[in-house]
């Protein structure tokens, strides 16, 4: 019995992670997937550089061990310790100028960034 309820609870934790996974990548249609990177540290309001992920807070510098870094202009909370980052852009047009709108997948939720 004991097996049974295990294998039951695996199953829905693996179709709610799968869920997410989709939620986070049909949101991304259109856009372009412009590289990888792992996240090495972010900086808090104070200045003190704590070597984790612990989601965006708008204004947040989110750094990668590539010594590049992008600033979160969305909220979320997640934590994770050396995370994969999926960095994507999408270019729009606005009065006939173009630029580029970038976000972040980071364990497949998305945050806007700078």
């Amino acid at each position: 019995m004991n097996k049974f309820i295990a294998g039951m609870l695996l199953v829905l934790i693996s179709a709610s992670s799968q869920a997410d996974f989709q939620t986070a990548w049909e949101k991304s249609v259109g856009w372009t997937i412009e590289s990888t990177k792992i996240i090495d540290s972010f900086k808090h309001d104070n200045g003190r550089i704590e070597s984790a992920f612990q989601g965006c807070e708008v204004g947040r510098e989110i750094y990668f061990r590539d010594d590049t870094f992008v600033i979160c202009n969305t909220k979320g909370y997640q934590y994770a310790y050396a995370p994969t980052a999926i960095l994507l852009s999408k270019s729009v047009s606005d009065g006939g100028k173009t630029s580029k709108v970038w976000r972040m997948i980071v364990n497949n939720e998305m945050y806007g960034i700078e």
